[in-house]
């Protein structure tokens, strides 16, 4: 019987994928998605960034996905993105969301895409599929570098819209449990509509 395997062919990536700025400054960052081919209804971004040189400032959601959401915490970003229902999808490519970091200290950093392909909490790109397929390439991601050299005027950057949730995350990332909730809630109306038409009939 032949082997069949699943082509990832989503990325991400940082935009600009270089900065150069100065210390006590602050430099805005684009993550975004390429869905391929597929059509994808959401997607869960962790990034890794070094604590004692850049501090996260703001998260702007972008136009990619309507629902946009991220927990920050020392040294790593969470960012998620789904669509607003369950039959709704995204294709083609944009930007999921805006990251403005202040700088620390000097020296050459990077931010980095988590992706393994076989832990629960990484960055996936979701297929709009009944098993949610996760359709990311972990070797298309790249890093962005930030060299920060000097003292610096430190520089703000116009958001619009900055979600910030400080609460736990649930095991499986908020895009599983997207899908997972509107399932029950077509389940539930389902349910109500049978009961309705058995009481009009009594």
């Amino acid at each position: 019987m032949p082997v069949v395997y699943t082509a990832h062919a989503g990325s991400l990536s940082f935009s600009p994928s270089t900065s150069s700025v100065g210390l006590g400054s602050n430099f805005s960052v684009n993550i975004n998605i390429d869905a391929g081919s597929d059509q994808v209804s959401g997607t869960d971004v962790w990034i890794d960034y070094d604590a004692s040189a850049l501090e996260v400032q703001s998260v702007t959601s972008g136009t990619y996905f309507p629902l946009v959401n991220n927990v920050p915490s020392t040294g790593r970003l969470y960012i998620s993105g789904v669509v607003a229902n369950q039959a709704e999808y995204e294709t083609g490519s944009g930007t999921v969301a805006t990251v403005v970091f202040h700088t620390l200290q000097t020296g050459t950093y990077n931010l980095t895409f988590e992706c393994d392909l076989a832990a629960t909490e990484t960055s996936k790109i979701v297929k709009n599929d009944e098993n949610a397929t996760n359709v990311i390439s972990c070797n298309a991601l790249t890093n962005h570098t930030a060299t920060i050299t000097g003292a610096g005027t430190t520089t703000t950057t116009q958001t619009t819209t900055t979600t910030t949730n400080s609460g736990t995350l649930p095991e499986s990332g908020v895009v599983e449990n997207v899908i997972q909730y509107s399932t029950w809630g077509i389940l539930l109306f389902a349910a109500g509509v049978v009961l309705r038409v058995v009481a009009g009939s009594l």
